[in-house]
């Protein structure tokens, strides 16, 4: 019998993959049932197996995407012989799996779709900080001596639990980005990112609300939350794996009228 303090790693990955013997997976879903932590890592596992999945057209991956495959498997392996735990090494490979994604559909990756990646990333202790701190104004200085071309804020959450992880200067979906990384003591994470567009770029499917005169564009897709809205010529995005409505209050906090 699995307790709260024993927890199933990378039997995880078998149970989703209909790998487990009847009884081993009624002693999993009865863990899964009690402990919020599973859960999360669960649905960070299945969020990425369907990103894979979903609508690809079969073609062949060119050179330069098949190599990047094989250096994200050899870093699996190095994280292996550190003793990384095996379901972290599943999450990590499953999250380049999706960049593979966004690169051979052809055309703009799907911003929406690469901002809840680098959340998966980061769930899965691979997605690298430029800095790590709890100091908003350390990391808002690093960003400025990057090559940027836009004020860099960073959000402080610290009155809603959220402790700063760290960030820099990043890229998603092919555009140039500033990252924050935050956590809290339940170990709820979220990711932060300004990069400049327009949110009428986004795609379909988002729910819009309005908040104190500012339009928001909000994504929810396999126990996760994204919200963009816009500030200037810049558009904001918050990715959270906690409770969907805290991350819209959270965006809510921080954003700023143009």
């Amino acid at each position: 019998m699995l307790t709260t303090g024993n927890h199933p790693g990378d039997e995880l990955q078998q149970l989703l993959d209909g790998r487990l013997e009847a009884e081993r997976r009624a002693q999993v879903e009865a863990h899964l049932a009690v402990c919020a932590r599973c859960r999360r890592e669960l649905a960070a596992l299945r969020w990425v197996t369907a990103a894979v999945r979903k609508g690809l057209p079969e073609r062949d991956v060119p050179a330069a995407v098949a190599a990047g495959v094989a250096a994200a498997l050899d870093g699996a392996d190095r994280a292996a012989r550190r003793r990384r735990p095996a379901w972290v090494i599943g999450l990590a490979l499953a999250a380049a799996a999706v960049l593979v994604v966004l690169v051979t559909r052809g055309g703009a990756p799907d911003v929406v779709a690469a901002a809840a990646e680098e959340l998966a990333r980061y769930r899965a202790a691979d997605l690298p900080l430029q800095l790590e701190t709890g100091d908003p104004r350390a990391l808002e200085r690093l960003i400025a001596r990057s090559t940027l071309r836009f004020p860099v804020r960073v959000f402080d959450f610290g009155m809603m639990g959220y402790r700063l992880a760290g960030g820099g200067a990043h890229r998603l979906a092919g555009r140039r980005s500033a990252l924050f990384a935050y956590e809290d003591a339940g170990g709820r994470r979220v990711v932060c990112q300004m990069y400049e567009g327009r949110i009428t770029e986004l795609p379909a499917g988002a729910e819009r609300r309005e908040h104190d005169g500012i339009q928001f564009r909000i994504y929810r897709t396999a126990g996760l939350t994204l919200v963009f809205w816009q500030e200037g010529d810049v558009v904001c995005v918050l990715a959270s794996d906690g409770d969907p409505e805290e991350a819209v209050q959270l965006a809510y906090a921080k954003a700023i009228k143009e």
